[in-house]
């Protein structure tokens, strides 16, 4: 069993007492304080895609906190509480949110509408940086799947497509509104996605390096990028060895490519040698996983992420 699996699961026995705790305190409670249908998210994508959709007809929140790190995020007693008090209840269902199943176990609220997002997309299985040389050790191991489905703008449009059918089955007196929102905000994904696929195919170069981890297989998978990071997936891993640094700048050297990559929250201390190394520059590639506080006071949606993705990733490949 890999590390991260064993701290999810480790998680899961302490998150257990949590859960007690909180649904025996709020099992009374009234599950909406107002008219507004209660949506919470656990990520970033799920909760810009329920505000989207519903404007201001529904209170969306987001639980992991702007500028946290999702993958090492553990829900508060506060957190189960918005879950239990919730109508709708938006997760992706990876591994890094393990600790979902003992929460929906134990809810009170019968009337709770669950959507776990992976349901809804074939997932990639998720690769680490030793299944090329423990790969017998990994044969008896449970299947990951890559949990990072949002950075494909085509399953965007799916998840977009499910939340709002959700929601409508909860509140469809606002049905009409919300479809209509949904399909505009559908159709600016749909675009996005043909500017990058319009890109992709007239580039001077298909290679992309990452100083860092790699939460885009869906997104390289989309475009037919050949993508090349210090580490796979979302590892807990911080330091690169030399030979993989090595590496990564011999490629940028050979391809003579002019960005190297970092995510989101990263330190962008290996995105940095790397480019120091050949001259190149740096530039973010947003996974969209979450935002910091800024950008979620002045409104900024996932399509404004991508748009600006787009932007980023052109001028690396050409």
């Amino acid at each position: 069993m890999n590390v991260k699996r064993k701290i999810y699961r480790i998680m899961s026995v302490f998150i257990s007492a949590v859960i007690f705790c909180v649904f025996t305190a709020c099992g009374n409670e009234s599950v909406t304080d107002n008219n507004k249908l209660k949506i919470v998210a656990t990520l970033f994508p799920q909760y810009d895609f329920a505000k989207q959709i519903t404007g201001d007809n529904a209170e969306v929140t987001l639980l992991l906190t702007p500028g946290s790190e999702s993958h090492t995020y553990e829900p508060t007693p506060k957190d189960v509480s918005k879950i239990q008090q919730a109508d709708v209840f938006l997760y992706i269902g990876g591994e890094s949110e393990v600790w979902v199943d003992e929460i929906l176990e134990s809810a009170q609220n019968k009337n709770l509408k669950t959507v776990r997002l992976m349901d809804y997309i074939e997932p990639i299985e998720e690769q680490h940086e030793d299944d090329e040389h423990e790969h017998d050790e990994h044969e008896n191991e449970e299947i990951e799947y890559d949990e990072h489905i949002f950075t494909s703008l085509v399953n965007s449009q799916v998840l977009l497509d499910e939340i709002c059918s959700v929601i409508c089955e909860e509140d469809k007196e606002n049905e009409e509104v919300y479809r209509q929102n949904s399909s505009a905000y559908s159709e600016k994904i749909a675009e996005l996605d043909t500017k990058f696929t319009d890109m992709v195919n007239n580039a001077q170069r298909k290679a992309v390096v990452f100083g860092d981890r790699f939460p885009f297989a869906y997104f390289a998978k989309d475009y037919g990028l050949d993508c090349h990071a210090a580490f796979s997936g979302c590892s807990s891993e911080t330091e690169a060895s030399s030979a993989t640094i090595s590496s990564l700048i011999d490629i940028v050297k050979k391809d003579n490519i002019p960005i190297v990559f970092y995510i989101e929250f990263s330190s962008q201390s290996i995105a940095n040698k790397i480019a120091d190394a050949c001259g190149a520059k740096t530039a973010l590639l947003h996974s969209c996983h979450n935002i910091s506080k800024e950008d979620l006071e002045n409104g900024t949606s996932y399509v404004d992420l991508m748009t600006q993705n787009y932007q980023n990733l052109s001028e690396a490949l050409n």
